[in-house]
């Protein structure tokens, strides 16, 4: 499964249901996407940051990484 999800170009986005909590992390870990949800999808602190993989998305957006694109540091 994780081979397959990671076959794509794309990685906005992706959820893992599962009712064993040592294999959530395992997968979420090894999945290559910009976020993974974990028994639930689309729910997410708006102050997090967020950003695509691979070809979803340019950086990220939200929380303090996502403020960088409009700062300049002297």
């Amino acid at each position: 499964m994780i081979e397959k999800a990671n076959n794509t170009p794309f990685g906005l986005s992706g959820g893992v249901w599962t009712d064993k909590g040592s294999k959530i992390f395992k997968v979420t870990n090894s999945i290559r996407a910009g976020v993974v949800w974990a028994n639930t999808y689309n729910k997410f602190d708006p102050t997090s940051p967020f950003g695509g993989y691979k070809e979803s998305g340019m950086g990220r957006e939200g929380g303090l990484q996502g403020l960088g694109a409009y700062l300049k540091l002297n």
